[in-house]
């Protein structure tokens, strides 16, 4: 049996689910998944909650209250920094009776796998029917023009973490849409907007756009849905792409993914998609380095106490 320890928010626990239970099944072994201790929720949704065991049906069974005795191995992913790729042949490799732990977000473990993928994370019945209907009423309402599920995370905790990308990403993805497709209508989905300025509303006034902001769960089905996307640096907005079953889809992806002072490997990302020019932005950079400055002040004040 291999255990899966899920943590944080929504795509990582995804990320996490799909590699290890790949690899279990690849071995021809049990699988199952426990859950961190969690203090990192961006968003919930208000039926389906922030979990994968609460929002995908199909996987509900193998939620873990406790660790199975059988377990008595642990293998830990490799820290950002010491690795050369998100994926690790060790992995694979591990003896029976493993507890997994690392976020395993890259593409590779599960690339040749994409159909289960894609049934283990069947949405409920209901959200689908919502998410059909509202596509089909936009198609309606701009016929023949092609629908482009953009996603923007440029919330406070991606600012302040060194997460956020510089604001060109999302034009420069744009005017490449513009250049493969006549006129584009691009549905609009994002962690934050501000009243007033920042990319979300610049965005709008330059381009045709629907705003199509649901719950977590509605926009993740919904931008899994669309033949184009331009998706951004975050695990939640990689899966979307990841769900999509459109052997056709377009999507275009930042060149980088930053993450505080580093930056995520290549293989998140699918080799497929169209990287596009894409830089961290520069104040989250600083924010990020000055949180971890105070950081480590408030740790040398702890030992003089």
């Amino acid at each position: 049996m291999l255990v899966a320890t899920i943590s944080d928010q929504l795509g990582n626990q995804m990320f996490t689910y799909a590699s290890v239970k790949t690899i279990a099944e690849s071995r021809g072994e049990s699988f199952g998944f426990v859950r961190a201790h969690n203090t990192l929720i961006n968003d919930s949704d208000q039926h389906y909650g922030n979990e994968i065991h609460t929002i995908f049906p199909n996987i509900k069974e193998e939620f873990l209250s406790s660790m199975p005795s059988q377990i008595c191995h642990t293998w830990d992913e490799p820290p950002l920094h010491v690795r050369s790729t998100n994926y690790q042949e060790s992995a694979l490799t591990v003896p029976p009776d493993t507890l997994m732990n690392g976020h395993f977000i890259s593409y590779r473990y599960f690339q040749d796998n994409l159909e289960n993928v894609r049934e283990w994370f069947a949405f409920p019945a209901d959200i689908e029917d919502d998410v059909q209907a509202q596509i089909a009423a936009l198609q309606q309402k701009y016929p023949e023009r092609p629908l482009i599920a953009t996603h923007f995370r440029v919330g406070p905790d991606y600012l302040r973490q060194g997460f956020r990308l510089a604001d060109d990403y999302w034009f420069h993805a744009a005017e490449e849409i513009k250049k493969q497709v006549k006129d584009p209508v691009f549905l609009l989905f994002y962690d934050k907007k501000e009243t007033s300025g920042g990319i979300v509303n610049e965005f709008l006034e330059k381009y045709d756009c629907e705003i199509c902001r649901g719950s977590l769960v509605h926009d993740l089905n919904m931008m899994s849905k669309c033949h184009w996307q331009i998706i951004c640096n975050s695990s939640f907005s990689i899966m979307s792409a990841v769900l999509n079953a459109d052997p056709d889809k377009v999507v275009l992806r930042p060149s980088v993914y930053p993450v505080g002072l580093e930056f995520q490997k290549e293989d998140c990302f699918c080799d497929d998609w169209i990287s596009i020019p894409a830089r961290q932005d520069p104040h989250s950079r600083r924010s990020c380095h000055m949180m971890r400055f105070k950081g480590r002040i408030l740790k040398l004040i702890r030992k003089v106490k």
